[in-house]
């Protein structure tokens, strides 16, 4: 196969706007990997949220998620390898964003955590399929209390605010963390030194394939990454002006099956 592995997006590339697999994409999905590939998800999204998700495609061996900050056995629940910003700096840019009223929330175990739930804190529990706690206190306080040192940690917003406070808190702390978004009214902060490419290519390395051998799919700007180190990057239809500029292929949407498509027609090249 020209293509022994491929690491595709969960949210709005492998997923439909109503959240599920459809039955095209696991059959597209089981053909690759029964013919000897490997087939992996890449996510930000916690992996509480995305393991069922692995479960239902019937994948085994690495799950990747946070984009990238932590990679977990699918079979055992157990964590491989991950990567976490140091507590003092979560605390930091956490009370930055208290200081402007801004939502967010981060991680602790299969967990979210917030100071004090609210319409963004339902609808990602809903959307994640992860349960959440309130701290009842400052979310900085409780990291600093806890010494909790997170692997990303997450802003909602309305989306017409989100550009200008994502390039604002790229001037104020981009030299501290990777800032970037996956939907329109999210940010994501996550360690400076990682992103998708990042694991990817250590993935590629573990099992001796080349980045040339390799295909990734994804519709948002933290799928970038991976989209141009691959030896072909695939963005949906339905993927960001940005993604598509730099992809390769552009593939139909996460409604019409855009990662069987993509699938059918490159996954079985010799």
């Amino acid at each position: 196969m020209k293509y022994k592995i491929i690491c595709c997006d969960l949210d709005d590339t492998l997923l439909d706007n109503d959240g599920n697999v459809s039955e095209e994409i696991k059959k597209s999905v089981a053909r690759f990997v029964n013919a000897g590939g490997k087939f992996t998800i890449v996510t930000g999204r916690m992996t509480a949220g995305a393991r069922p998700v692995a479960a239902e495609l019937d994948l085994h061996g690495e799950l990747i998620t946070y984009q990238g900050s932590v990679v977990t056995d699918i079979d055992t629940g157990v964590v491989l390898d991950s990567i976490s910003i140091p507590w003092e700096q979560a605390a930091e840019i956490g009370r930055y964003l208290e200081s402007r009223s801004v939502y967010y929330q981060t991680y602790e175990g299969d967990e979210f955590i917030t100071e004090k739930a609210n319409i963004y804190t339902v609808y990602y529990g809903r959307i994640s399929h992860a349960e959440f706690r309130e701290t009842k206190i400052k979310l900085s306080d409780y990291i600093t209390k806890t010494h909790l040192s997170p692997p990303k940690l997450l802003i909602m917003e309305p989306e017409e605010v989100v550009p200008a406070l994502k390039e604002e808190l790229k001037e104020k702390f981009g030299h501290m963390f990777r800032i970037n978004t996956s939907k329109p009214f999210l940010i994501e902060i996550i360690p400076k030194e990682m992103n998708k490419a990042v694991a990817v290519e250590r993935l590629g390395k573990k099992y001796n394939v080349k980045k040339e051998e390799i295909i990734c799919i994804g519709d948002s700007e933290n799928d970038l990454p991976m989209i141009q180190y691959a030896g072909l990057g695939v963005a949906v239809a339905n993927a960001s002006d940005l993604v598509k500029r730099y992809a390769d292929v552009i593939a139909p949407s996460n409604q019409e099956n855009g990662v069987a498509w993509t699938i059918d027609n490159y996954g079985f090249l010799k």
